[in-house]
């Protein structure tokens, strides 16, 4: 009764095999992996944005802070200017009211010409110092500009994008996706 069969298994019966009973799961293995892989490359696309939205806003301050620079430095120059022509004409009327002369009154012309020469060398000294403070200026915004330029990249490595360049207001700039 529980020993031997009393006939042969037939093994030729059609039927569901092995496979097909369980399922491909070779294919859902690679559904997965799939799966796994887009969420992953989600979270980088959004910290790739993070990242952008953040160096926009940084561009954008440096760029304020660039021109904030520069409009105080014409001030500051416009202010030294108009302050060496005041001192100028302060002193020339002092020396003529000391030669005893009318200020507006033309002095001997020996006089005038040493007056044009110390003149000169005065205007000779503002030029120095105004293109001393260009040079500042210039070497503040190569040091700006610096700040983004990408650093030790290498044949095999990428290199950075430059800054953007926009001279509106950062909030479009924000990659949606």
């Amino acid at each position: 009764m529980f020993g031997k069969t009393k006939g042969p298994i037939d093994t030729s019966l059609e039927g569901p095999t092995m496979d097909e009973f369980f399922g491909d799961e070779a294919a859902a293995d690679h559904g997965v992996q799939i799966d796994r892989l887009r969420d992953r490359v989600k979270n980088v696309e959004g910290q790739i944005n993070s990242q952008f939205t953040s160096l926009a806003a940084y561009a954008q301050i440096a760029h304020e802070q660039i021109e904030l620079v520069r409009a105080e430095s014409r001030a500051e120059r416009e202010r030294s200017e108009s302050r060496v022509t005041q001192l100028i004409e302060r002193e020339r009327a002092d020396r003529l009211v000391g030669l005893g002369q009318v200020p507006g009154v033309h002095p001997p012309s020996d006089e005038v010409e040493s007056r044009l020469t110390a003149l000169e060398d005065a205007i000779d000294t503002i030029k120095v110092g105004i293109n001393d403070c260009l040079s500042r200026q210039k070497a503040l915004a190569d040091a700006i500009t610096s700040l983004f330029e990408p650093r030790g990249v290498e044949n095999n490595a990428t290199a950075t994008l430059p800054p953007p360049v926009n001279d509106g207001p950062i909030g479009g700039l924000a990659m949606h996706g």
